[in-house]
């Protein structure tokens, strides 16, 4: 396979090659050309690599490439993000396809988040930060948009906010799914600079400390979670994730209901939030005199997270 992978790479160097033409990179254009894009000497004197080295590449033998080298490949060949990420992959380093910096979320997918309503929908970036959700996410456990963006993080929320914590119980195995999830989701992303200062905030904590250092990886899919809704009562919900095919270090959650009650709940908290009366019921909550939940729900025992 790995020999396989080198004559992929090879194909796709010479196929990038051949579309530069030499007008693009600065390089003259007089005097016969055999070739219609760039030749091999020209692309190792623009990546400041030697010619037969660069040629090998293109032959695919097993000459094993750095980051740095394909890095200055993938200049001198003008390659768009996604091109850059399929050489980084063919060349062994399939940590750099997602490009830690980028969080950006594009209008087709804030599209799709509000048409998954009354269904609350996010993207998050790795570390389980909501980079984008609907407006029924937004109510879900908490007010997100009281929050500033870099502290909308489920983890934060999740150990520092008092309200976040009763809605996602910490006695039903809400924390170590969450703990569990992050350190997979570390392993994945782990040159992410970003990872570090989450990391020391969060050991601040020491339950998180003790969850963090077991060691635990899983990401729990099929799971039945039970949310403690402050507007509507209990709601219960599967999540299903998807990974953006346009970034791929992003990804979709939808949560769905599993029984009919959640469903008009969560219908009945999409239509507040419609005709406004949600920042009243909000006010409320946060007064600790809501009646909210109760005009929503049913007498019913709370039913705690689960495996199934």
């Amino acid at each position: 396979m790995a020999q396989v992978r080198n004559e992929e790479l090879g194909f796709f160097l010479r196929s990038r090659r051949n579309r530069v033409r030499p007008c693009d990179v600065g390089l003259a254009t007089g005097g016969r050309r055999r070739v219609p894009g760039l030749r091999r000497e020209e692309v190792a004197v623009l990546a400041n690599i030697g010619t037969s080295w660069y040629t090998w590449l293109e032959q695919g033998r097993d000459v094993q490439p750095s980051e740095s080298v394909l890095e200055s490949i993938a200049e001198a060949l003008l390659l768009d993000r996604e091109e850059r990420a399929h050489l980084f992959l063919l060349g062994g380093y399939p940590d750099r396809v997602a490009n830690p910096g980028d969080s950006a979320v594009g209008e087709a997918m804030r599209t799709l988040l509000d048409e998954m309503l009354p269904l609350p929908a996010m993207v998050t970036d790795p570390r389980n930060t909501v980079l984008a959700h609907n407006t029924v996410q937004r109510y879900l456990a908490s007010d997100l948009e009281e929050f500033a963006a870099g502290e909308r993080n489920c983890a934060i929320q999740t150990f520092e906010n008092p309200e976040w914590a009763r809605a996602f119980r910490s006695d039903d195995g809400h924390r170590p799914h969450l703990v569990a999830k992050l350190r997979a989701s570390y392993a994945e992303s782990i040159d992410d600079p970003e990872w570090s200062p989450l990391l020391s905030r969060l050991r601040r904590h020491e339950e998180f400390c003790r969850l963090w250092d077991s060691g635990a990886v899983g990401r729990s899919a099929g799971r039945v979670k039970s949310i403690e809704n402050p507007y509507v009562g209990t709601l219960k919900m599967t999540m299903t994730t998807m990974i953006a095919q346009e970034n791929q270090r992003l990804t979709l959650s939808v949560y769905q209901p599993v029984d009919s009650l959640t469903r008009s709940r969560l219908e009945t908290l999409h239509g507040w939030i419609n005709d406004g009366s949600i920042e009243r019921r909000r006010a409320e909550v946060l007064a600790g005199t809501d009646d909210g939940a109760v005009a929503g729900a049913v007498d019913e025992a709370p039913v705690h997270l689960r495996i199934v």
